[in-house]
């Protein structure tokens, strides 16, 4: 299915890049930025998903691997792009086991500064950087406090409406 069919859709965002992805359909770093740069050739938002293993985490620490990731997808993208920046640790993902907010405050900012390095620093001021990885509503509130986590990309929580509903509430409480 095209970009472009898409948009004729009303679809306005793509998600590239997800864990799953990397990892079941082998999409390497430069078919990331192709879809990337193919998303806003047809007028989508991407969603760049970015994220490290527990291998990673431990070897390179946590911000490496992502940093480097978007980096990559970022590679030939114009300063104007409309983009939203994604942080999925995939050790929490599905795990039940969230980052702490400081460890994805300290991650967020690092891809807020890769954006502000490779393309500006005001695509960096302007561009939302999500956290997702075992977000529920029991720990929402703890994310949106960090200066840099923007928002959030629910996974597991959205199948269960009492659990994904709390957490729309409360992004829409608090501006989201």
């Amino acid at each position: 299915m095209s970009g472009a069919f898409l948009a004729k859709l009303g679809v306005r965002y793509a998600i590239i890049g997800h864990s799953e992805r990397r990892e079941y359909h082998h999409e390497s770093d430069e078919i990331v930025n192709a879809k990337v740069k193919a998303a806003l050739k047809h007028g989508l938002v991407p969603v760049i998903c970015v994220g490290e293993t527990a291998a990673d985490l431990e070897e390179f620490g946590a911000s490496a691997v992502p940093a480097g990731q978007l980096e990559k997808a970022l590679d030939g993208i114009p300063a104007s792009a409309d983009i939203v920046v994604a942080y999925e640790p995939v050790w929490a993902i599905g795990s039940g086991q969230a980052a702490t907010p400081s460890q994805a405050q300290d991650v967020c900012a690092a891809l807020r500064g890769v954006i502000g390095r490779v393309l500006d620093e005001d695509a960096a001021a302007r561009t939302r950087v999500l956290y997702g990885g075992s977000v529920k509503s029991g720990n929402i509130a703890s994310f949106m406090r960090e200066p840099d986590v923007d928002g959030a990309l629910v996974g597991g929580a959205s199948l269960v409406v009492d659990e994904f509903a709390a957490i729309v509430r409360f992004q829409k409480h608090v501006g989201v």
